[in-house]
């Protein structure tokens, strides 16, 4: 039977609980984003038997690899005063510290963003039919037979053959690429090309929900109608012309780098550490759910739990039942 592994965009699951958890502090500290955080995951072993969970991080450099391409992306991405700063990296600390109790598998690296490090994962796993927990659509670019997406904002899984809601029209999992690139990303500060949206894509592939399409074919289809009207959306799409800075001759190549997830930007190190993670056992020394129970003492979870007096101890169960199956191996 194959094995069942959870990938978890861990930066975006810890920011949906830090803003939107509060009222759960402990001697000063915020909790919500913690609680938050592993409520998740025990839902989700609940539910679904997961054979093991990794949690790739955002590192603190993340988006720098595709800066050095695309000097704009996500550059309208606001900064955090100091006392959420302070209160998001103690609690990420503490989640961290709580993930290696329950022997769930972890990776960050300095310069590179989850999507690659989960995008990689995807690549080389066999005979694992994984599940990506990340509400960030751009990870549906991995699906596929062997891999699925959950949206944790909507509750829903999205596989092989579906679509999924991009900017008010739905857009088949094939296609988010040339989505993109033509019509942008607002939420990375993507430009895409001049003047063109979704209703002039829809206008060149009315059938963009169901069917994949090409760049090429794009092209083909507004030279055909640029012989009957002229129309300045279609023009700057045969040219490149582009809302950045990017020369018309680049934007295209430029584009598709910051935006394909199946060309990972990640280097040999990465790549190798990724590899071990996959492949690997964990050493259970000075792990396990004694630990587990202590930090939860010290964070003050357990007055956040229900008046019952096994609470506790259900509570815990699958992340305990976790942790057999990886000593197991």
């Amino acid at each position: 039977m194959a094995k069942k592994p959870l990938l978890v965009d861990g930066n975006n699951l810890f920011t949906i609980g830090f803003h939107g958890v509060r009222g759960y502090s402990h001697n000063g500290n915020s909790i919500g984003a913690i609680i938050h955080f592993m409520n998740t995951l025990r839902t989700f072993l609940l539910e679904n038997n997961h054979d093991k969970i990794v949690v790739f991080w955002d590192g603190e450099n993340s988006a720098s690899k595709r800066k050095e391409i695309y000097p704009n992306y996500k550059a309208n991405r606001l900064g955090r005063n100091l006392e959420d700063v302070e209160s998001f990296e103690y609690q990420k600390i503490r989640v961290k510290q709580y993930l290696e109790e329950i022997f769930v598998r972890q990776y960050e690296s300095i310069d590179s963003e989850a999507d690659d490090l989960i995008s990689y994962y995807c690549q080389i796993s066999d005979e694992e039919n994984i599940t990506i927990f990340s509400a960030d659509r751009d990870l549906s670019q991995l699906i596929s037979e062997k891999v699925c997406l959950y949206l944790p904002d909507i509750k829903r899984y999205v596989k092989e053959g579906d679509s999924i809601s991009f900017n008010g029209i739905n857009v088949n999992i094939h296609n988010i690429v040339l989505y993109k690139i033509l019509v942008g990303d607002k939420s990375d500060n993507i430009s895409g090309i001049n003047g063109f949206g979704n209703k002039t894509l829809l206008s060149l592939c009315p059938d963009f929900e169901n069917r994949v399409y090409t760049l090429s074919e794009v092209k083909t289809k507004a030279e055909e109608i640029l012989l009957i009207k002229q129309k300045k959306p279609l023009l700057n799409l045969i040219s490149g012309e582009n809302k950045s800075n990017i020369s018309k001759d680049e934007f295209y190549d430029v584009a598709e780098k910051i935006i394909n997830l199946k060309k990972p930007m990640i280097n040999e190190e990465e790549k190798n550490e990724i590899e071990s993670i996959y492949q690997e056992t964990i050493d259970p020394n000075e792990r396990g759910q004694k630990n587990l129970i202590r930090l939860m003492i010290e964070d003050g979870f357990f007055k956040y739990l229900p008046k019952t007096d096994n609470a506790w101890v259900e509570y815990i169960r699958p992340f305990i039942k976790l942790i057999r199956k990886e000593k197991k191996k």
